[in-house]
């Protein structure tokens, strides 16, 4: 009998354990780094969630929107999260934050017309960076994630189409880039989150993205909210975060 009883808890703890009680268990401890590096003749300050044991993880690049990201002060971890760097940083993901923008000159975009007329600069600073955080010791850089929010997913999109080592897209707000075509090889999946009565970004941007993933037979997911705007409320982007939690674990 306890033989029987030892055996029904090994079971129970690998079952709660296989199942990824997201929320509850945290599986890595992380260091919180931050440093500047010159992209286009300007420092770009690029804050790191790297897991504290030594080896090589999977790479999770966060794009932020036209917003910008919350203030830095001091050599401190910020207290807030943008979008889920600390959740992925417990879950054994190396998260890179970069201030992309700042190569700009710039720590915010409000402008549509100014987004646009900019946008191939960012994209071709967001390739830099990317090929620079791709060489530090720490990042599997042959597993890389794409995590953007509005503006960031449509920059998210513009280097996924292009570079084969990314493998998974979660982007919320945003939608697909024009001018920019699927030139790479290997298979991408997308998660995409809008809110459906966003006025920024129309529903109708997230439905093009499902379309043109469907027929470039990238595999796509939806989550939709239901009268949400833009921005989304503290329960909805939770969601978004818990989602692409899960959705990166899965594709790991």
């Amino acid at each position: 009998m306890r033989s029987l009883n030892f055996l029904l808890c090994l079971l129970a703890l690998l079952s709660s354990q296989s199942l990824l009680a997201y929320g509850e268990s945290r599986f890595c401890s992380y260091e919180y780094l931050r440093s500047a590096v010159p992209v286009s003749g300007k420092l770009v300050t690029i804050e790191y969630y790297k897991p504290a044991a030594v080896g090589r993880y999977p790479l999770v690049f966060m794009l932020h929107g036209s917003s910008g990201v919350f203030s830095v002060d001091g050599v401190s971890e910020p207290a807030t999260d943008n979008f889920g760097e600390k959740e992925l940083a417990r879950q054994c993901f190396a998260v890179a934050l970069p201030h992309y923008m700042e190569a700009l000159g710039f720590k915010s975009i409000l402008s549509v017309q100014a987004m646009s007329a900019r946008f191939p600069e960012m994209h071709s600073v967001l390739q830099q960076i990317l090929n620079g955080v791709e060489t530090l010791p720490w990042i599997d850089a042959r597993q890389v994630f794409l995590y953007g929010e509005s503006l960031g997913g449509f920059l998210g999109f513009a280097l996924a189409f292009e570079r084969s080592e990314i493998i998974a897209v979660s982007e919320f707000s945003g939608g697909i880039p024009s001018g920019y075509n699927l030139l790479r090889r290997g298979q991408l999946k997308v998660l995409i989150s809008h809110g459906s009565s966003d006025t920024v970004v129309p529903i109708a941007e997230a439905d093009k993205v499902a379309l043109f993933c469907r027929e470039h037979d990238i595999p796509v997911e939806m989550q939709i909210f239901k009268g949400q705007g833009h921005f989304l409320s503290p329960t909805a982007r939770q969601e978004v975060v818990d989602g692409t939690v899960r959705f990166f674990l899965r594709e790991r």
